[in-house]
C-alpha cells in the first residue's frame, strides 16, 4: 500500500506550515507562538497519517479479484490486435477508482496503455489493442491492478495470476488478404499483374466469373449464354515445379526500416510469394543461413504445406555475424538436386560480397534459375532527396550517390552472369517479388 499524489499534497502543507514555524521561532526569533503552530501542523500530519492507514483497509485484497485474458494465440508482427480482459470481483462496498496494465515486453505497444475505470462488484469487461514488434513466442504471466481506497488517500498495485502465450509470426494479415481476393480472382487490387503466357493460353483449367482484369478472347460465349452471365475460361500455368528461397539471416539484414528489420520484411513477403506458388501447384522450400544454417525445410506441396513454412521462420532472428553463403551454397547442391528457381533475399554492402554472391550465382546457374533480390535501403534514397543545406550534406549524398552506383553496378554484374537479380525497397517487396514470379512462370523460363 502506497499514498496517493493527493496524500502527498495534503501532507505537504502542514509540513511546510511546521518547517516556517521552526524557522520563525529558534532562527529568526519571532513570534512566540511558533511553537504552537508546529504543535498543530504535527497534529494534522499525524491525523492524516491515521486517516491514510484507514483509508488504505477499505482496499479489497487480491483474492477478491479474478481475471481473464481474452485474445488471438498467433499475432502477425506490427499489427494491432485485439486483447479483451475479464475481470470479477467477489466482494466489495460501493465502488472503487481502479487502474489496468498488462503485462507488457520491450517489442510490445498497447493503445491505450493503461485503462482507468470505476470497479464494482460483478464482471467487467475491456478491451484494448496490442501490437507486437517482434517476432517469436512471449508468454505473458501476471495483470497489474491498481485499486484505490474510498477516500483515494491509499492505493495497491496488485499483480494477479492470468498466464496466456502468444505466438509472433511474420505478416500473415497481407497473406489472408491476397488468399480473399484470389478466390474472387481479384489479386489486380494489390497491384499483382495478370501475364499472357508464351505460346498462348492453351492449358485450359477451369471456369469463373468474368473479372474486371480479365481479357475478352477468354470469355466462353457458350458458357455464358446458358448461365446468363459472363463466364471467361481459367489457365493454368505450368505446376509441380520447385521454388525455394534462400534467406540470408546475417548481419546484413539487421537494419532497420519503418520500425522493422530487413529480415522481417523478407521473410513475410517470402511467405507472401510461398503461398502464391503453392496454389499454383508448385513445391515450396527454404533454406535460412547465416554463419550456419539455421533452418532447412525440404520442397512440399499443397496449401496446408504453408503452415509448416510459417512455423519454420516465426522465431528466426537477424544475427550479429558474417553469412556464410560457401557452406549454404554446399547445403543447397547437396540435397536439392531438382531444377528450382532460387530466390536469394540478402543485402550487399561491398564490392568482397557483391564479387562472392555473383561467383556462387553464375555456379548455381548450372543445374538452378538463380534469382537475387537486394533490399535496398530508403534512408539512400532520402538522403539524395533533400536539398543540401551545408558542406557535410554535399559529402553525404556524394556518399550515397557512390553507394547506389555500386548497387546498380551489383546487379548488372549478376544479369550478365545469367542470374535474374532485382534491387528493391522492403516496401515494393511484397508486389515485385510475386509479379517477377509470374513473370517467370508466363515465359516458362524454368
Amino acid at each position: 500500500m502506497t499514498p496517493t499524489n493527493r496524500t502527498v499534497a495534503l501532507l505537504l502543507l502542514p509540513a511546510a506550515f511546521a518547517l516556517f514555524a521552526v524557522v520563525d521561532r529558534y532562527i529568526l526569533a519571532g513570534s512566540p507562538t511558533s511553537g504552537i503552530y508546529f504543535m498543530i501542523c504535527s497534529a494534522s500530519a499525524a491525523m492524516l497519517l491515521l486517516f491514510f492507514l484507514l483509508d488504505g483497509l477499505f482496499i479489497p485484497s487480491r483474492k477478491s479479484f479474478s481475471v481473464r485474458r481474452r485474445c488471438d494465440p498467433v499475432f502477425s508482427i506490427s499489427f494491432n490486435h485485439l486483447v479483451e480482459i475479464e475481470v470479477f470481483v467477489q466482494a466489495l462496498r460501493g465502488s472503487r477508482l481502479a487502474r489496468f496494465r498488462d503485462d507488457t515486453f520491450a517489442a510490445f505497444e498497447a493503445e491505450p496503455a493503461y485503462l482507468t475505470w470505476r470497479l464494482r462488484k460483478g464482471l467487467h469487461r475491456f478491451e484494448y489493442r496490442l501490437r507486437i514488434h517482434r517476432r517469436g513466442q512471449y508468454r505473458l504471466e501476471f495483470v497489474y491492478l491498481t485499486v484505490y481506497s474510498p477516500l483515494r488517500l491509499a492505493r495497491k498495485v496488485l499483480r494477479i495470476e492470468c498466464p496466456s502465450t502468444i505466438r509472433v509470426y511474420p505478416d500473415l494479415k497481407t497473406i489472408n488478404e491476397y488468399v480473399l481476393l484470389a478466390r474472387r480472382s481479384r489479386q489486380g487490387l494489390l497491384g499483382i499483374r495478370r501475364l499472357q503466357k508464351a505460346g498462348g493460353d492453351t492449358e485450359f483449367e477451369s471456369l469463373r466469373d468474368y473479372g474486371p482484369d480479365d481479357e475478352f478472347r477468354h470469355i466462353d460465349w457458350k458458357a455464358s449464354a446458358r448461365t446468363g452471365r459472363l463466364i471467361v475460361r481459367n489457365f493454368q500455368m505450368n505446376r509441380n515445379q520447385n521454388l525455394l528461397f534462400m534467406i540470408d539471416c546475417g548481419r546484413m539484414l539487421t537494419a532497420e526500416t519503418e520500425g522493422r528489420s530487413l529480415l522481417d520484411h523478407s521473410l513475410g513477403s517470402a511467405l507472401l510469394l510461398a503461398r502464391v506458388a503453392l496454389e499454383q501447384g508448385d513445391n515450396v522450400g527454404l533454406v535460412a543461413f547465416a554463419g550456419n544454417v539455421l533452418r532447412y525445410i525440404k520442397p512440399g506441396r499443397s496449401v496446408a504445406y504453408h503452415k509448416r513454412l510459417v512455423q519454420a521462420l516465426y522465431d528466426i532472428y537477424p544475427l550479429h555475424e558474417e553469412s556464410n553463403f560457401d557452406l549454404a551454397f554446399q547445403f543447397l547442391h547437396q540435397f536439392c538436386r531438382k531444377r528450382s528457381l532460387v530466390i536469394l533475399l540478402t543485402n550487399v554492402i561491398d564490392e568482397m560480397n557483391a564479387a562472392m554472391m555473383t561467383s556462387y550465382m553464375r555456379s548455381l546457374g548450372r543445374r538452378h534459375l538463380p534469382f537475387s533480390i537486394l533490399l535496398r535501403m530508403p534512408e539512400v534514397d532520402r538522403v539524395l532527396g533533400r536539398p543540401p543545406e551545408s558542406r557535410l550534406d554535399l559529402f553525404r549524398q556524394a556518399a550515397a550517390a557512390d553507394f547506389l552506383t555500386f548497387r546498380s553496378q551489383a546487379v548488372e554484374a549478376l544479369k550478365g552472369n545469367g542470374a535474374l537479380a532485382m534491387e528493391v525497397s522492403p516496401t515494393d517487396l511484397n508486389l515485385s517479388l510475386i509479379n517477377q514470379y509470374l513473370w517467370i512462370k508466363a515465359r516458362k523460363l524454368l
